[in-house]
């Protein structure tokens, strides 16, 4: 965003590292300009020289002249045209700046004082209009804890091709299939690790500017294995990440929840952010503690913000057959049948591809606009029922039956209201259910999968087998 008053970025050199990453995120800007006593420029600050100092062992009240570059890239009032190209070659600018970004700088009068910013972007052009200079961001590097996973895979993908920078923090529970095609790119990390080690952490921390936290023993089957690991995973070691995120001043944190906190609701009502949770699983019931903790943890330098997913459905570089969508296609195409249990049960549904989204969409919303909020994700239009579910899997194979099985092995039952995250952030699904199958069902013919049935594509059979058991810490 741009800076229409010069006064949002400039601080006092004697300012503390916690006060100034407050001016920082409520401009903005990703920096701020650093004055002395009588008002003339010192140099210049971002969040990353903070955050760096931090890590390097500067109390988080320490001034922020201890972290400020005093050399940086200024004009004078007086400069001629040329004198941003006599400082700035072109591979200087491409060096600077992102896709996304124009790089802003001070222009200072003859007393040192700035009067003024200016913003240029990729191509070193001086943007003159200031609403050309919107596309800038503060957060270019993104760490996603549990990024080889089935949303993970495909957010990383996902926020590569819009320019960021992502490190990924995952044990490598499920494998590495799910990024094994990104190693080489040059804006991708892994630190293959286990999140619960606080070194592990803090190293992945190191030059992010926001967390987004997948990493968790997803779903009911696989939380049922063993509770005290699922403790450990999808409560201690989201607080933990949060609190390091929040000593080491990362203050956007995206927590991935789960509409499963709203378990069974008798009435079919549309259920909000505000609803009354009934979680009905140990793994809802971890997510919720791990929202409130997260949201109690919230002040000026520390802003969470809590997705609560929809069931997910549709291809992912790490695959996952047990989930509705997925596994009815599969059987579909195997063996000609949709079993359906219960039928009547309701569930909200999001492609995953759909989810990810949902994740860029705030890390680019100002962050007043996503600090301690709670958004459903996902399309009112796709809560169906059970039984809904099953037929539009079996359009998608004219050949295939219903199995209708009376008997309901899961007794949760939702329908969740997304207007929140849609009047927000202009949040919009692009694919639908039939989307999903079709796309699933393409790839099942061109023989893309072995055998659906591998514990590799099942959270559950993965944790259960000998061959992945859970890591210690």
């Amino acid at each position: 965003m741009t800076v229409e008053n010069t006064d949002e970025i400039i601080v006092s050199a004697a300012t503390a590292l916690t006060e100034t990453m407050q001016t920082i995120d409520k401009s903005g800007a990703g920096l701020v300009a650093v004055v002395d006593d009588d008002g003339r420029f010192r140099g210049i600050a971002t969040d990353g020289d903070i955050r760096r100092g931090i890590l390097d062992g500067i109390d988080i009240d320490a001034p922020v002249r201890e972290v400020i570059n005093e050399d940086p890239l200024v004009l004078r009032t007086s400069d001629g045209a040329e004198a941003l190209s006599d400082q700035l070659s072109a591979e200087d600018v491409q060096r600077r700046t992102s896709v996304h970004e124009v790089l802003m700088i001070p222009v200072l009068d003859e007393n040192d004082r700035i009067v003024e910013l200016e913003y240029v972007n990729r191509e070193g052009r001086v943007l003159t209009n200031r609403t050309a200079a919107d596309p800038t961001r503060n957060v270019q590097t993104v760490l996603v804890i549990g990024g080889a996973g089935y949303i993970g895979s495909v957010l990383s993908r996902r926020l590569l091709e819009a320019g960021y920078e992502v490190r990924v923090l995952d044990s490598l529970l499920y494998g590495r299939h799910g990024i094994e095609a990104l190693l080489d790119h040059d804006r991708f990390t892994l630190i293959e690790g286990d999140m619960r080690t606080i070194d592990t952490v803090v190293e992945g921390i190191r030059g992010a500017d926001a967390v987004v936290h997948l990493g968790a023993l997803v779903g009911d089957p696989a939380s049922s294995i063993d509770s005290q690991k699922t403790l450990e995973m999808n409560y201690h070691a989201v607080t933990l990440a949060a609190s390091i995120c929040k000593y080491h001043q990362v203050n956007r944190f995206i927590f991935a929840s789960t509409c499963s906190v709203y378990g069974r609701d008798e009435n079919d009502d549309l259920l909000t952010e505000a609803s009354a949770l009934n979680p009905v699983s140990l793994y809802a019931k971890t997510k919720i503690e791990s929202e409130q903790a997260l949201l109690e943890m919230a002040d000026a330098n520390f802003s969470p913000t809590i997705l609560r997913m929809a069931t997910i459905y549709g291809l992912s570089p790490r695959m996952r057959f047990d989930l509705v969508v997925n596994i009815l296609t599969a059987k579909a195409h195997e063996t000609g049948d949709v079993p359906v249990f219960g039928g009547n049960q309701f569930r909200p549904n999001v492609h995953v591809a759909d989810a990810a989204g949902a994740f860029i969409d705030c890390l680019e919303a100002p962050i007043n606009d996503v600090s301690s909020e709670v958004f459903n994700v996902g399309s009112t239009e796709q809560n169906y029922r059970i039984a809904e579910v099953g037929e539009m899997i079996a359009e998608c194979f004219p050949e295939a039956s219903i199995e209708w099985h009376p008997e309901n092995e899961d007794e949760r039952s939702y329908r969740v209201d997304f207007s929140k995250i849609e009047s927000t952030l202009d949040y919009d699904v692009e694919r639908t259910i039939p989307d999903g199958c079709r796309e699933i069902k393409e790839a099942l013919e061109e023989s893309r999968f072995s055998d659906y049935t591998d514990p590799r594509y099942s959270n559950y059979k993965t944790l259960e087998s000998d061959r992945h058991p859970f890591p210690s810490t």
